[in-house]
């Protein structure tokens, strides 16, 4: 949560500097950020799917590795 809050307020404090030396410029870096937000996203869903998918195979192997070894008699 610390370095949370850290972030948020350094990115704060810049845009309120860009906006006083620059406030055009600023206005231009700002349309930027919809679609980081946007592609960030993406990502994290993707990223979800790919970790359920491997949970799955995961599961799997598991319950073959558990049958094998309890069906292994001495």
């Amino acid at each position: 949560v610390g370095k949370f809050v850290q972030l948020i307020s350094t990115f704060l404090g810049g845009f309120l500097i860009a906006f006083t030396k620059g406030w055009l410029l600023s206005l231009i870096m700002l349309s930027g950020i919809p679609p980081v937000v946007l592609d960030g996203v993406i990502l994290a869903w993707v990223i979800s799917k790919i970790s359920s998918h491997g949970q799955k195979a995961y599961h799997e192997v598991s319950t073959i590795v558990g049958q094998t070894v309890g069906s292994i008699r001495m």
